[in-house]
Protein backbone atom coordinates (compact mmCIF):
# COMPACT_ATOMS: atom_id res chain seq x y z
CA UNK A 1 0.00 0.00 0.00
CA UNK A 2 0.93 3.51 -0.22
CA UNK A 3 2.42 5.10 2.89
CA UNK A 4 -0.10 7.29 5.05
CA UNK A 5 0.02 10.97 5.39
CA UNK A 6 1.32 11.79 8.94
CA UNK A 7 -0.07 14.27 11.56
CA UNK A 8 0.10 15.05 15.02
CA UNK A 9 -3.45 15.57 17.15
CA UNK A 10 -2.34 19.13 16.93
CA UNK A 11 -1.77 19.98 13.94
CA UNK A 12 -5.31 18.15 13.36
CA UNK A 13 -7.31 20.11 15.59
CA UNK A 14 -5.76 23.18 14.13
CA UNK A 15 -6.63 22.22 10.80
CA UNK A 16 -10.27 21.51 12.29
CA UNK A 17 -10.53 24.89 13.91
CA UNK A 18 -9.85 26.43 10.94
CA UNK A 19 -12.40 24.31 8.55
CA UNK A 20 -15.28 24.92 11.30
CA UNK A 21 -14.47 28.90 11.33
CA UNK A 22 -15.41 28.58 7.70
CA UNK A 23 -18.52 26.03 8.05
CA UNK A 24 -20.27 27.66 11.23
CA UNK A 25 -21.81 30.15 9.18
CA UNK A 26 -22.75 32.76 12.24
CA UNK A 27 -23.87 29.73 14.26
CA UNK A 28 -22.96 31.21 17.76
CA UNK A 29 -21.10 29.90 20.78
CA UNK A 30 -23.01 30.23 24.09
CA UNK A 31 -21.74 30.19 27.65
CA UNK A 32 -22.81 27.38 30.55
CA UNK A 33 -26.10 28.39 31.43
CA UNK A 34 -25.80 26.68 34.50
CA UNK A 35 -22.34 27.45 35.66
CA UNK A 36 -23.50 26.81 39.49
CA UNK A 37 -25.76 23.97 38.15
CA UNK A 38 -28.35 24.84 39.58
CA UNK A 39 -31.25 23.24 37.51
CA UNK A 40 -35.37 24.05 37.70
CA UNK A 41 -37.39 20.80 37.62
CA UNK A 42 -39.55 22.50 34.46
CA UNK A 43 -36.06 22.87 32.19
CA UNK A 44 -35.65 19.21 32.27
CA UNK A 45 -38.38 19.05 29.31
CA UNK A 46 -38.00 21.92 27.51
CA UNK A 47 -35.68 22.57 24.46
CA UNK A 48 -36.13 26.57 23.91
CA UNK A 49 -33.56 26.79 20.69
CA UNK A 50 -33.10 23.74 19.02
CA UNK A 51 -31.57 24.96 16.08
CA UNK A 52 -28.34 26.53 17.95
CA UNK A 53 -27.10 22.75 18.50
CA UNK A 54 -26.34 22.72 14.41
CA UNK A 55 -23.00 23.87 16.01
CA UNK A 56 -22.22 20.52 16.68
CA UNK A 57 -22.90 19.57 12.77
CA UNK A 58 -20.50 22.27 11.89
CA UNK A 59 -17.67 20.78 14.00
CA UNK A 60 -18.64 17.24 12.69
CA UNK A 61 -18.43 18.55 9.19
CA UNK A 62 -15.25 20.31 9.58
CA UNK A 63 -13.51 17.26 11.10
CA UNK A 64 -14.83 15.24 7.63
CA UNK A 65 -13.63 17.86 5.63
CA UNK A 66 -10.09 18.00 7.54
CA UNK A 67 -10.24 14.12 7.32
CA UNK A 68 -10.65 14.07 3.72
CA UNK A 69 -8.68 16.88 2.25
CA UNK A 70 -5.19 15.59 4.12
CA UNK A 71 -5.59 12.32 2.34
CA UNK A 72 -6.36 10.37 5.55
CA UNK A 73 -9.88 9.17 4.17
CA UNK A 74 -12.52 9.00 1.58
CA UNK A 75 -15.76 10.11 2.37
CA UNK A 76 -19.20 8.91 0.22
CA UNK A 77 -23.08 9.01 1.43
CA UNK A 78 -24.31 6.12 3.24
CA UNK A 79 -28.20 6.17 3.42
CA UNK A 80 -28.62 2.75 3.40
CA UNK A 81 -25.86 1.96 6.04
CA UNK A 82 -26.74 -0.91 8.84
CA UNK A 83 -26.99 0.09 12.67
CA UNK A 84 -26.68 -2.56 15.30
CA UNK A 85 -27.34 -0.37 17.91
CA UNK A 86 -29.23 1.93 18.10
CA UNK A 87 -31.55 -0.68 16.70
CA UNK A 88 -33.61 1.96 14.28
CA UNK A 89 -32.28 5.66 14.35
CA UNK A 90 -33.93 8.08 12.40
CA UNK A 91 -30.50 9.43 10.58
CA UNK A 92 -29.94 12.34 8.17
CA UNK A 93 -27.26 12.86 5.85
CA UNK A 94 -25.23 9.70 6.87
CA UNK A 95 -21.40 9.75 5.76
CA UNK A 96 -18.91 7.41 5.58
CA UNK A 97 -15.19 8.24 6.33
CA UNK A 98 -13.52 5.76 5.07
CA UNK A 99 -9.45 5.84 6.19
CA UNK A 100 -7.03 4.91 3.54
CA UNK A 101 -4.59 3.24 5.94
CA UNK A 102 -5.13 -0.78 6.51
CA UNK A 103 -6.67 -2.09 9.61
CA UNK A 104 -8.23 1.30 10.69
CA UNK A 105 -11.53 1.65 11.50
CA UNK A 106 -14.08 3.57 9.46
CA UNK A 107 -16.10 6.69 10.90
CA UNK A 108 -19.80 7.69 10.42
CA UNK A 109 -21.21 10.90 10.79
CA UNK A 110 -25.09 11.27 10.99
CA UNK A 111 -27.91 14.20 11.55
CA UNK A 112 -30.32 13.28 14.49
CA UNK A 113 -33.07 14.90 16.32
CA UNK A 114 -32.93 17.63 18.60
CA UNK A 115 -36.22 18.66 19.68
CA UNK A 116 -38.45 19.59 17.09
CA UNK A 117 -35.55 19.99 14.44
CA UNK A 118 -34.78 16.44 12.46
CA UNK A 119 -31.36 17.21 12.15
CA UNK A 120 -29.81 19.63 14.72
CA UNK A 121 -28.27 16.79 16.46
CA UNK A 122 -25.13 14.88 15.45
CA UNK A 123 -24.59 10.52 15.91
CA UNK A 124 -21.07 9.23 15.74
CA UNK A 125 -20.17 5.31 14.75
CA UNK A 126 -18.13 2.77 13.81
CA UNK A 127 -18.32 -0.10 11.66
CA UNK A 128 -20.44 -1.58 9.10
CA UNK A 129 -22.44 -2.77 10.66
CA UNK A 130 -22.32 0.09 13.07
CA UNK A 131 -22.70 1.09 16.02
CA UNK A 132 -23.22 4.22 17.96
CA UNK A 133 -20.25 5.48 20.03
CA UNK A 134 -21.90 8.95 20.52
CA UNK A 135 -25.17 10.75 20.13
CA UNK A 136 -24.32 14.91 20.83
CA UNK A 137 -26.11 16.65 22.27
CA UNK A 138 -27.03 13.14 24.52
CA UNK A 139 -29.84 15.43 25.68
CA UNK A 140 -30.64 19.07 24.00
CA UNK A 141 -33.06 20.04 27.06
CA UNK A 142 -32.34 23.18 28.60
CA UNK A 143 -31.15 21.84 32.09
CA UNK A 144 -29.05 19.19 30.95
CA UNK A 145 -27.19 22.25 28.42
CA UNK A 146 -23.68 22.47 29.57
CA UNK A 147 -22.85 25.30 26.89
CA UNK A 148 -21.47 25.14 23.10
CA UNK A 149 -17.88 24.52 24.24
CA UNK A 150 -18.64 20.96 26.30
CA UNK A 151 -19.98 19.64 23.17
CA UNK A 152 -17.63 20.69 20.32
CA UNK A 153 -14.77 19.36 22.57
CA UNK A 154 -17.11 15.92 22.73
CA UNK A 155 -17.29 15.60 18.86
CA UNK A 156 -13.08 15.84 19.10
CA UNK A 157 -12.42 13.66 21.86
CA UNK A 158 -14.77 10.59 20.26
CA UNK A 159 -13.43 11.65 16.71
CA UNK A 160 -9.80 12.02 17.47
CA UNK A 161 -9.81 8.36 19.41
CA UNK A 162 -11.35 6.77 16.26
CA UNK A 163 -8.38 8.97 14.37
CA UNK A 164 -5.58 7.93 16.48
CA UNK A 165 -6.75 4.00 17.02
CA UNK A 166 -7.36 4.50 20.57
CA UNK A 167 -10.79 3.22 21.23
CA UNK A 168 -12.13 -0.56 21.01
CA UNK A 169 -16.06 -1.32 21.01
CA UNK A 170 -16.93 -5.03 21.57
CA UNK A 171 -20.68 -5.47 20.95
CA UNK A 172 -23.09 -8.56 21.71
CA UNK A 173 -26.73 -9.76 20.96
CA UNK A 174 -28.72 -8.67 24.19
CA UNK A 175 -27.22 -4.57 23.47
CA UNK A 176 -23.79 -6.07 26.06
CA UNK A 177 -20.64 -3.42 25.17
CA UNK A 178 -17.57 -3.21 26.55
CA UNK A 179 -15.52 0.37 25.53
CA UNK A 180 -12.05 0.49 25.86
CA UNK A 181 -10.17 3.32 25.89
CA UNK A 182 -6.88 4.74 27.05
CA UNK A 183 -9.01 6.20 29.96
CA UNK A 184 -10.12 3.13 31.18
CA UNK A 185 -13.04 0.75 30.13
CA UNK A 186 -16.98 0.76 30.42
CA UNK A 187 -20.26 -1.89 30.05
CA UNK A 188 -23.28 -1.51 29.67
CA UNK A 189 -25.49 -4.98 30.37
CA UNK A 190 -24.74 -7.47 32.74
CA UNK A 191 -21.42 -9.78 33.42
CA UNK A 192 -19.77 -12.19 35.78
CA UNK A 193 -16.91 -11.63 37.83
CA UNK A 194 -13.77 -11.94 35.21
CA UNK A 195 -16.05 -12.05 32.31
CA UNK A 196 -15.01 -9.06 30.53
CA UNK A 197 -11.06 -9.69 31.06
CA UNK A 198 -12.01 -13.09 29.74
CA UNK A 199 -14.17 -11.63 26.79
CA UNK A 200 -10.83 -8.73 26.10
CA UNK A 201 -8.61 -11.91 25.76
CA UNK A 202 -10.79 -13.96 23.28
CA UNK A 203 -13.64 -11.91 21.42
CA UNK A 204 -15.42 -15.26 19.84
CA UNK A 205 -18.88 -14.37 19.30
CA UNK A 206 -18.46 -10.47 19.79
CA UNK A 207 -17.99 -7.91 17.38
CA UNK A 208 -15.29 -6.28 17.63
CA UNK A 209 -14.66 -2.38 16.64
CA UNK A 210 -10.94 -1.54 17.13
CA UNK A 211 -8.38 -0.31 14.28
CA UNK A 212 -5.07 1.14 13.96
CA UNK A 213 -4.70 4.82 13.61
CA UNK A 214 -5.29 6.74 10.61
CA UNK A 215 -1.74 7.60 10.65
CA UNK A 216 -1.62 10.30 13.50
CA UNK A 217 1.72 10.51 15.90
Amino acid sequence: GHDEPVFSARELLAEVDASFDAMRHGLADWPDPHPDRVVLDELYSRVTDAAKWRIVGARADAWVSVLSEAGLASVAPAPALRWLSPRSPTLLRVVRVRPHAPGAMQLIVARSRVGDLPDAGVTLGVGDPAVRIALIPDCGCDACDSGSQDVLDEVDQYILRVVRGERRRLWSVGNREIVVTEGGRGTSGVFADGEIDAILADPTGWLDYSGTSWSTD
